[in-house]
C-alpha cells in the first residue's frame, strides 16, 4: 500500500473509528461492498524539487461515504453520515494531519476542500494536499585523522 492511502486510511479511522474503509477500485467499481463505509482514493498531481535534500508531492485525494439504508415510517431512507468528524479533526490540526502507520505528514489545502451531497446514497470530499519526501542520501566515509607533510627549508 502506498504511503499516502496509508495516511488517508488513518485520518479516516481517527475521524470515523467505526466505519468500514475501502481503497480498491476495483471493488469500488463492480459495487460488491456493504455500507456504510468510506472508499479512499489518491492521485498524484505532481512531483518536483524542494530543496537540494527533499522534493514536494502535490497529490488530490477523494473519499467517499456510502451511506446505509434504513426504515424510517415504513420507508427506506439513507441514513446520512456526518462530515463534521472530519472537519473538526482537520480544523483542530490546522489542516495537517501525521499518518499514524507510517508517519507521513500532509499538509491538506483548505482552499480545495470540497464537500458534495448531492446524491442520497453518498457524500462525496475531495481536496489537494501535499508533501515532502527526502533524498536519501548516500553514506560517506567521514575523515577523522588527516596526514600533513610539512616541508622545511
Amino acid at each position: 500500500m502506498n504511503r499516502e492511502l496509508s495516511c488517508l486510511i488513518d485520518l479516516i479511522n481517527e475521524a470515523y473509528p467505526d466505519l468500514a474503509i475501502l481503497d480498491s477500485l476495483d471493488v469500488w467499481l463492480s459495487g460488491k461492498f456493504k455500507p456504510p463505509l468510506a472508499f479512499i482514493q489518491t492521485q498524484e498531481v505532481t512531483e518536483r524539487g524542494n530543496t537540494l535534500s527533499s522534493y514536494k508531492i502535490i497529490s488530490d485525494a477523494g473519499i467517499v461515504l456510502h451511506h446505509r439504508k434504513g426504515k424510517e415510517h415504513g420507508q427506506e431512507v439513507y441514513e446520512q453520515i456526518s462530515t463534521e468528524p472530519l472537519r473538526q479533526l482537520l480544523r483542530r490540526e490546522k489542516y495537517s494531519y501525521r499518518g499514524k502507520t507510517d508517519g507521513l505528514f500532509i499538509n491538506i489545502d483548505n482552499s480545495t476542500f470540497r464537500v458534495r451531497s448531492d446524491k442520497k446514497d453518498r457524500t462525496e470530499i475531495t481536496f489537494r494536499f501535499e508533501y515532502l519526501i527526502l533524498i536519501p542520501k548516500d553514506p560517506a566515509e567521514k575523515i577523522n585523522t588527516f596526514e600533513i607533510e610539512e616541508e622545511w627549508s
